[in-house]
């Protein structure tokens, strides 16, 4: 079983810098406390939620040009500069949704990940190092299916990271920063046990590779498969139509990286038959969280 303690123990994720809020944290409802908030701080953090959840709706339905400070308080039925007493402009705004996608992402991988150890549990495998392979590739997996699990987070982060012009503020990079890099740590854990576990070969930095530069390969390269999957054109036969399947082309592109990492084709085919399993028992996508 993996230790996920240990995402936490790298020095790049112990402090989340605050952003630009104008409030202290914890700013939502969804983030850890140690001490019981008072009915006025509950009061606040309950706004702050409900200003969120309205951002949230209007990039949904009218994109990031329909954001504006005067669209939230219209859709709350409150004076546009309430909102300034919780964020001091758009951008803080931006960040803050950012923020939020990214650990109700975060928060899908972690229900995903106690499913992989649940079923690699009940498997009765008895070789790390297939293990340690079958969660490389279901954390792959998880991924591509990010559009079908969290489809309002997930588009709200690539129009964010794609957007010609910078959407918030140098004040919030740090903070967004930490839970991008938090995000990517999860990836960086499984590569970092593969690699215990002999499963694939250790990064050689002196030819310019290392875990980091794995994981963003990796991740470069599954983000091109779902931009792939939107090549379907109309005349296609269905045989050709399934090529462009985003998991099936993610999985395939997985196992050939860590082919040229290292792993042996015997275990790696091990894990991909029981990945295949799990798939079909149900245990490999945590079903999507109904939203209030």
């Amino acid at each position: 079983m993996i230790d996920r303690g240990e995402v936490t123990g790298r020095a790049w994720t112990d402090a989340c810098e605050p952003c630009s809020v104008p409030c202290e944290r914890p700013v939502s409802s969804t983030t850890p406390r140690t001490q019981p908030l008072g009915r006025r701080a509950r009061n606040r953090v309950a706004r702050h939620d409900q200003l969120l959840a309205a951002a949230s709706d209007i990039v949904n339905e009218s994109g990031l040009d329909g954001l504006t400070m005067q669209a939230v308080a219209d859709r709350v039925d409150c004076a546009v500069g309430t909102i300034y007493t919780y964020f001091n402009s758009k951008a803080s705004l931006i960040a803050a949704l950012q923020g939020n996608a990214m650990q109700t992402i975060l928060a899908t991988y972690h229900r995903a990940a106690e499913q992989w150890d649940d079923a690699l549990d009940a498997s009765g495998l008895d070789d790390p190092a297939v293990e340690s392979l079958v969660r490389v590739l279901a954390y792959g997996q998880l991924f591509l299916a990010g559009p079908e699990l969290n489809p309002r987070e997930f588009e709200f982060l690539q129009l964010a990271f794609t957007s010609p012009v910078n959407l918030v503020s140098v004040d919030d990079v740090s903070a967004l920063t930490s839970h991008a890099l938090t995000l990517l740590a999860e990836g960086l854990v499984l590569i970092d046990s593969a690699v215990a576990s002999g499963a694939i070969s250790a990064p050689d930095p002196g030819r310019g590779d290392d875990a980091l530069r794995r994981m963003l390969r990796w991740i470069g390269a599954l983000e091109g498969n779902l931009l792939l999957a939107n090549v379907r054109l109309e005349a296609m036969s269905d045989t050709d139509a399934a090529a462009f399947d985003a998991r099936q082309l993610g999985l395939l592109m997985s196992q050939d990286l860590l082919l040229a990492w290292g792993a042996p084709p015997r275990v790696l085919k091990a894990a991909v038959d029981e990945l295949d399993r799990m798939l079909r028992a149900g245990s490999l996508l945590p079903r999507p969280e109904p939203r209030d």
